[in-house]
């Protein structure tokens, strides 16, 4: 019986067809998702640190818009800091050459973009995960009947040998059942995991990559040192400021009394002088009168 034959046997053509299918199932998932990947990849690759922070909503608009990004990537944002300094840098453009904010990550990007959240929830894995054992199952399966079909053709009673030479044959398709079978899943194990790490995998660790690169870690525990040393800096300014109010006060209001009434005292004196100078005038020409007279 030779290989061909072998192979035209229905038993094993539908073991064949279902690897066929099963592989082609993969290699079609595993292609959209690189296509996805590495267009995130790609852009990401595009970014340095510093100007992330001016090109944060072109960034965010990218990652909600592909379909394997937007779940982890809004939960990627909150676990990011904006640091205040970031509002005054989106203010003055201007200054974006010698102006460098930072966003910083309080958790490390592979919580967030990993297998489970950019491969396995976007593709049926438990599905991909349960095909070797498929075609494992088969392989009994049409063994047991292609040997219950053997027997049930057997006639001992009329003495015809040809039925044991059938009975071998089929015992022997039923046996190659079994071994295309498992060896089909062995061939769809090796092929899958060829497939995961040139198409899959290679791509979601770039990612997390470019992350960590675009943004620097601060941990919680960090974060909350630096906002109480912020807090107890700008309370030790308050009190500095309370306390040197009420005298700053009395200075700006003494000044701001000087500088109002000063000019009108002036003008009033001045006045005064103009009137005294007058006044001694008239008091000289009457004294004249009078010696005249």
């Amino acid at each position: 019986m030779d290989f061909i034959q072998i192979l035209k046997e229905p038993a094993i053509l539908v073991i064949t067809a279902f690897f066929l299918f099963f592989t082609f199932n993969v290699m079609l998932n595993y292609s959209k998702t690189e296509k996805n990947l590495k267009s995130v990849y790609k852009f990401l690759s595009t970014l340095n640190k510093k100007e992330v922070s001016y090109r944060f909503n072109q960034l965010d608009e990218f990652m909600i818009s592909n379909p394997y990004t937007t779940t982890c990537w809004e939960d990627f944002k909150k676990a990011l800091v904006f640091p205040e300094k970031l509002f005054t840098a989106s203010q003055a453009t201007g200054s974006a050459a010698n102006y460098s904010p930072e966003i910083f990550l309080t958790i490390d990007a592979s919580y967030f973009f990993n297998e489970e959240s950019l491969i396995y929830t976007k593709i049926n894995y438990k599905f991909i995960q349960a095909m070797p054992t498929l075609l494992t199952g088969m392989g009994p399966f049409f063994t047991f009947l292609k040997m219950a079909i053997a027997f049930s053709g057997i006639s001992l009673a009329s003495g015809d040998v040809s039925s044991l030479e059938g009975l071998l044959t089929n015992i022997q398709i039923a046996a190659l059942c079994s071994v295309f079978a498992v060896g089909y899943s062995l061939l769809f194990l090796f092929i899958e995991k060829i497939l995961y790490s040139h198409k899959c995998k290679k791509h979601y660790l770039a990612i997390q990559r470019e992350l960590i690169r675009l943004f620097d870690i601060c941990t919680g525990e960090q974060f909350l040192i630096d906002l109480v040393k912020e807090s107890k800096r700008q309370n030790f300014n308050n009190e500095k400021i309370l306390k040197s109010l009420p005298e700053d006060f009395a200075n700006s209001l003494t000044k701001s009394i000087g500088e109002l009434t000063t000019p009108y005292l002036e003008n009033i004196i001045y006045s005064l002088n103009k009137l005294n100078e007058s006044i001694e005038k008239n008091n000289n020409n009457g004294d004249m009168v009078d010696k005249l007279f």
